[in-house]
């Protein structure tokens, strides 16, 4: 055959790239060397694997020297050629580009095998025996590809065994949320808790609060010591900590702009400071982010920091996959945030604009059908949740501070209406619901 062996040179490149970028113990229990169809990406990826089994960072550097001892970087391309790998695009998604770069291996190995077996019919008379061999040769290939695409199915055996375990934990706590908790009680009482693998998305107009909520949120969790990661595609990393400063403090948060802070408010900030420097709360501020590289990003910071939420802020501005229409984009994002909670294991709690149809309403309360650009949101989500706050059109002093949360849609338990008081001096919102004490 005159053709070329199968081969992913691309994905390889882009493989090894992110192995330079902390993503080397992920890769390395995806793949081995003989995967790859260069002989230097077979000895790059060998390097790599040695440096992680003895505990080395994974970078240029090391890999590098590694090669040079064992006397074969030259045949690699050189310290230019590993260099250039950092120019490659990462793989976005990990497991996929691995997967590519696996099947292609298995091609090939196939095709070597189809040939011994096609030797086998000219040299063996006995057709059990090439029948035999036919079948064990293509049956440990097949055994290949089975693994490496995983079996993601469970009996109800199985099941039903984790199951009861979970029934019994649950009823020696009964009442108590099962999630995460997100801070402020009545939420939790409806939702139980952010449920893992959950897609929770957090709609509003401008301005009424969608970004303050989401950080007391996430400081909420912050401060009873669960990791979070807020990706802010709209707000600085400074406006956010002067935001989250401000609500803890009490100090009015137009003092952060101004400078005009007196003795007692410095005292308050140096104590609130004091405290907040020690919540394992992460802030992303990257512009424009594709929502591929949300997911590798947040698969990063699970590994190292070990989070338990991810906050994206907002849906509008994350890009998606190019398509004809917006709708189809925004489908396209909102579908890869809920993969991205299954496979962590997380909730994403996804902020998210309202379209201008509620403002040609006399009912001013946000219903499913004005998530702004796509059916595919309400679709996608396992919750909805909507914030409404009277005072935006009625009489501003007579409901001052009120706020509804209404959860809309939850697809695993009741729906209903939380009352939150909001004060905008320090852009927090604060439980007022008596169902507490009830």
């Amino acid at each position: 055959m005159d053709k070329p062996l199968p081969q992913a040179n691309e994905y390889e490149e882009s493989v090894l790239s992110s192995c330079f970028r902390d993503d080397a113990e992920e890769i390395t229990d995806l793949l081995v060397p003989e995967d790859f169809n260069r002989t230097s990406h077979q000895k790059i990826f060998k390097a790599i694997c040695e440096l992680q089994k003895k505990g080395v960072d994974v970078n240029l550097v090391s890999v590098v020297d590694k090669l040079t001892d064992v006397k074969c970087l030259n045949e690699c391309g050189g310290a230019a050629y590993l260099a250039g790998l950092l120019d490659v695009p990462i793989a976005h998604n990990i497991k996929h580009f691995c997967s590519k770069v696996k099947d292609k291996a298995i091609q090939r190995d196939l095709i070597k095998e189809c040939n011994e077996i096609t030797k086998l019919c000219f040299d063996e008379p006995d057709i059990e025996k090439i029948i035999d061999g036919a079948q064990r040769r293509v049956g440990l290939i097949s055994n290949r590809a089975i693994e490496n695409k995983g079996d993601n199915s469970f009996s109800y055996r199985v099941l039903v065994e984790e199951a009861t375990d979970r029934y019994e934990e649950l009823s020696k706590r009964p009442g108590t949320i099962t999630g995460l908790s997100s801070g402020f009680f009545m939420i939790d009482y409806i939702l139980c808790g952010f449920q893992p693998s959950d897609l929770i998305v957090l709609a509003a107009k401008p301005s009424m609060g969608k970004t303050a909520l989401a950080l007391n949120m996430a400081g909420n969790m912050g401060k009873a010591g669960d990791p979070v990661v807020i990706f802010s595609l709209e707000m600085s990393k400074e406006q956010l900590i002067d935001r989250q400063t401000a609500g803890e403090s009490g100090v009015n948060s137009q003092k952060f702009r101004s400078g005009k802070f007196d003795k007692e408010d410095w005292q308050k900030i140096q104590n609130v400071q004091s405290k907040i420097y020690q919540w394992p709360v992460y802030i992303d501020d990257s512009a424009a982010l594709h929502y591929r590289e949300i997911h590798r990003r947040a698969w990063q910071l699970k590994k190292k920091h070990g989070i338990k939420a991810i906050f994206v802020d907002h849906l509008q501005l994350v890009r998606g996959d190019k398509a004809p229409t917006r709708d189809r984009e925004i489908g396209s994002i909102t579908a890869g945030l809920k993969a991205t909670a299954k496979e962590l294991k997380i909730p994403v709690i996804l902020l998210s604009q309202l379209s201008r149809k509620v403002e040609g309403r006399s009912e001013k309360r946000p219903i499913l059908s004005d998530l702004r650009d796509s059916g595919n949101i309400e679709q996608d989500a396992d919750v909805v949740m909507f914030i409404y706050r009277p005072a935006q059109y009625k009489d501003e002093e007579e409901y001052e501070g009120q706020t509804e949360i209404n959860v809309s849609k939850q697809r695993n338990g009741p729906t209903g209406i939380i009352n939150l008081k909001w004060n905008e001096k320090v852009t927090r919102f604060f439980d007022v619901d008596k169902r507490r004490e009830e």
